[in-house]
């Protein structure tokens, strides 16, 4: 389901301070109020917890450049893992275009059985002036906030715990020149799903998670190539983050029926019981291979087979 909202409401209003704080904590914390404005939940409660998120919110630019494989750093430890082994770990990377605006990529686990979401939502964080999950540029290749070159490619990380991730969620700040706003778009009516291996760099492409339109996805004509060039130079700046990157791509497509949430529930975190189908997708690897010469080889001696049966069975002065 795909929404988007426009206006001077209060809450709108500070979404706008997104682009300008520089903290990843606000820009959820906003993120929520939204949705909750949005749904016409506002309550005096619900008021009292957002300013006392603001008021506590914790200073941070782009993702920590300690990230690693192995034993969680004290700067970012695994999302959406509770009390995660070590060897479950992996990095979750989305491959993005160039960053104009803020906004939130949302993944969620399944469990075991895949026929439902487990524990709370991953978020992938980004903002125009670079708070959230996004990878620190090279120095020579800086972003240019006002003149956005469309072929750019950024990346947002984090540490996770291995398994089948939907890519159910997204929201962005907009503007159409007059009022502030947001657009968001739960996925419920077809999401598509990736197996995030352990001990890898799963990179998932924002092409092939996130549908057209789409805040900050990759721009068309970027190849695979492009992708692992530029992420070979951004993790330049992260050198604990050991190994060679994995591309992943989508593997099933899942639907539910989105529950209604909580007081603290984000949207689209949670499916009705018993809504949640996963069916599997088309892949390179199911595509049938060219056949090798030794298959050449045999198809042809089978049809020279052929024509000298059917010469055998042919009358005697019959000609072909």
């Amino acid at each position: 389901m795909s929404k988007a909202a426009f206006g001077p409401p209060f809450f709108l209003g500070l979404n706008a301070a997104v682009n300008v704080v520089r903290t990843r904590y606000l820009l959820l914390a906003l993120n929520d109020a939204i949705n909750w404005a949005r749904a016409g939940k506002e309550s005096n409660m619900k008021a009292l917890w957002f300013a006392a998120s603001v008021l506590c919110v914790s200073a941070c630019a782009t993702a920590p450049t300690d990230i690693s494989l192995g034993e969680p750093t004290s700067s970012l430890k695994a999302e959406g893992a509770g009390a995660m082994e070590i060897n479950n770990e992996a990095i979750l990377v989305l491959s993005i275009g160039p960053v104009g605006t803020a906004g939130t990529y949302q993944f969620q686990r399944l469990n075991e059985s895949q026929t439902d979401f487990v524990e709370k939502p991953v978020y992938l964080g980004f903002g125009a002036w670079g708070v959230g999950d996004k990878m620190q540029r090279p120095d020579d290749e800086k972003s240019n906030l006002w003149v956005l070159d469309q072929k750019e490619i950024n990346f947002l990380i984090k540490k996770v715990e291995a398994g089948t991730y939907v890519a159910n969620y997204v929201s962005w700040n907009t503007f159409n020149g007059v009022s502030s706003g947001q657009a968001w778009s739960c996925l419920d009516e077809g999401a598509y799903a990736f197996e995030i291996l352990p001990g890898e760099i799963n990179i998932v492409s924002s092409v092939s998670a996130f549908p057209r339109g789409s805040v900050s996805r990759l721009a068309a004509g970027t190849t695979d190539e492009d992708v692992l060039d530029q992420f070979e130079r951004t993790r330049l700046n992260h050198p604990d983050l050991k190994g060679e990157p994995v591309l992943v791509a989508p593997h099933a497509e899942a639907r539910w029926t989105e529950k209604e949430g909580g007081l603290f529930s984000a949207d689209c975190e949670m499916a009705e019981p018993g809504s949640l189908s996963l069916s599997r997708i088309a892949t390179e690897a199911d595509a049938v291979a060219a056949p090798d010469d030794a298959e050449l080889s045999a198809i042809e001696a089978a049809l020279q087979n052929l024509k000298n049966d059917e010469a055998k069975e042919a009358p005697e002065g019959d000609t072909q």
